[in-house]
């Protein structure tokens, strides 16, 4: 049997890159929905994790028999299987940011020359929802070349999109990972906070207006973790706000990101600077709040997508009593929220079934 024989008769392939920190729930639970999209694709499955230690594999819920490529060496076996795919693979790249500042032209050059590979077998290439970061030339080039020449190219934000001059706007995948009854809300009884460890700690101002609202609405604060590198911002603030400090510690990232969602379940309002404490926080029937001097426009941009604007203030220009002021309106919104989350996560579910469409209408 000749290599193009074998090659036809050969059980389909999908392909799907999985990179991340396993310490960042975020970042599991969008590559994990992306997986979900993949599943069941294709008879072969094989998925590439980077660094990615074993309990990367479990947060993602990879399944057992998939072929697993692991590690920078593990590049060029992961192209020879593209190149060598049988007809029609399929190829799933990594939801979430896309970095295009310099020095990522080569790595953009090698994710161009991957799309029109699986083109030219007439495969399916999906680039679920993305955003765009610090895009350079020549990487923002290339990167729009490659999403365009791509079947199912999703963004996230509307600049991400104009920036690539095509593709869909859709919501952030992660609003796929399950809608939550949670607690009732005369039974929400949490403020909880959530803020990246990198930047400054938020001034007397902040602290004031948010001690002040959590004493007018009888709400208790707690600090929590989502992402390991901000474990000590959480532990600070609970000292400065006067509140409990919920540490990741060495739990199971699994065990860990399911307490996560069950304290969602229950608090009122989420203040964080982090896109997804506040998914999970709004499919848990929370108010999401984005309250941070000088605030990027990465989490506005993305929840005015599903519709949901004004849960974004820039502390550094309001003074304590109109912090205060911006989470009492949040407050009132929690209807709209769920409503907004709803739709959003039908539309992936209408995005999912076409792009099995797709693949089907490919293979036929």
């Amino acid at each position: 049997m000749g290599l193009a024989e074998s090659a036809r008769s050969s059980p389909p392939r999908t392909l799907v890159s999985l990179t991340g920190p396993a310490g960042n729930i975020g970042d599991a639970l969008i590559r994990r929905e992306a997986l979900r999209w993949a599943l069941g694709t294709s008879d072969e499955l094989v998925v590439y994790t980077g660094d990615g230690p074993d309990v990367w594999l479990r947060q993602l819920g990879v399944p057992t028999g998939t072929r697993v490529l692991r590690g920078k060496r593990s590049v060029a076996k992961w192209l020879w299987l593209i190149a060598t795919a049988p007809r029609h693979p399929v190829l799933v790249f990594e939801a979430g940011e896309v970095p295009l500042d310099r020095g990522n032209g080569l790595r953009e050059l090698v994710f161009l020359a991957e799309t029109l590979l699986v083109r030219l077998k007439g495969g399916v290439v999906v680039r679920p929802p993305r955003g765009i970061r610090a895009p350079t030339q020549p990487s923002a080039w290339l990167h729009a070349r490659a999403a365009r020449a791509s079947q199912v190219t999703l963004w996230r934000d509307a600049e991400s999109a104009a920036l690539a001059s095509g593709g869909t706007l859709a919501p952030d995948i992660g609003f796929a990972a399950g809608i939550r009854d949670g607690a009732p809300a005369d039974a929400r009884d949490e403020l909880i906070v959530s803020l990246r460890g990198a930047r400054p700690l938020p001034d007397a101002a902040w602290v004031d207006a948010v001690t002040r609202f959590a004493a007018a609405t009888g709400l208790t604060i707690t600090t929590v973790v989502q992402v390991r590198e901000d474990e000590q911002r959480a532990r600070e603030l609970a000292a400065l706000l006067g509140g409990t400090f919920a540490p990741w510690g060495t739990t199971d990232p699994l065990t860990h990101e399911a307490a996560l969602r069950s304290r969602y379940d229950r608090a009122r309002l989420v203040i964080s600077d982090r896109m997804h404490v506040l998914v999970l926080a709004a499919l848990s029937g929370a108010a999401p709040a984005e309250l941070v001097p000088r605030p990027t426009a990465k989490i506005s941009a993305a929840f005015a997508t599903i519709g949901l604007t004004g849960i974004t203030l820039d502390a550094a220009e309001h003074s304590a009593d109109g912090m205060q002021r911006f989470l009492h309106d949040q407050l009132t919104r929690t209807d709209e929220v769920r409503a907004r989350v709803a739709d959003a996560a039908t539309r992936l579910d209408t995005l999912e079934t076409r792009m099995r469409g797709l693949i089907r209408a490919a293979r036929a």
